[in-house]
């Protein structure tokens, strides 16, 4: 944090973002607030010049991890085993669809050039159960982007704040 004025902007911002995706999920029913769009929003407010902020790297990193989920589930078979994040209960195949897609995500998110850490908590999020049906694929794909589209411009606010700046590490 370099000033006070990073204290205001970066918390609206982030609340904000935050705000804009948990309204338009309420307003259309659909889930499109999730765990790991909370880092992205960091991220997009926070670190605007780090190159996993920029929307390629959100957009192909949060698909990268939501494809590589679901194929690990499929191909490991745990579409049917516990939901591990509300029972609790780790399977095997949860286990080995979990390793499977975060190796994965890791390689094709490197291969494509395309880093965002939070991409490994949506493939987490798939692999885990929590969210894996069609309609959660629909609702990942709709937040991530929604926080790209409204995140950039807070991104490229954030970047000319901070452009005399130097960032603090």
């Amino acid at each position: 944090m370099n000033n006070r004025s990073d204290l205001i902007w970066a918390t609206l911002g982030e609340g904000g973002l935050v705000l804009a995706l948990a309204a338009i999920g309420w307003a259309t029913k659909q889930p499109l607030i999730f765990a790991s769009l909370g880092p992205t929003a960091y991220e997009l407010v926070e670190q605007p010049r780090l190159p996993s902020a920029r929307p390629y790297n959100v957009i192909v990193g949060h698909l990268i991890g939501l494809g590589s989920g679901l194929l690990a589930v499929y191909v490991l078979n745990a579409w049917s085993a516990p939901n591990v994040i509300s029972t609790g209960i780790v399977s095997t195949s949860r286990m080995w669809a979990t390793t499977a897609s975060a190796a994965l995500t890791t390689f094709t998110s490197l291969l494509l050039k395309a880093r965002q850490p939070a991409a490994l908590a949506t493939t987490l999020l798939v692999s885990l159960g929590a969210m894996q049906t069609p309609r959660d694929a629909v609702a990942i794909v709709a937040g991530v982007l929604l926080i790209a589209a409204i995140g950039e411009p807070v991104r490229r606010f954030r970047l000319r704040q901070t452009q005399a700046r130097p960032a603090l590490t």
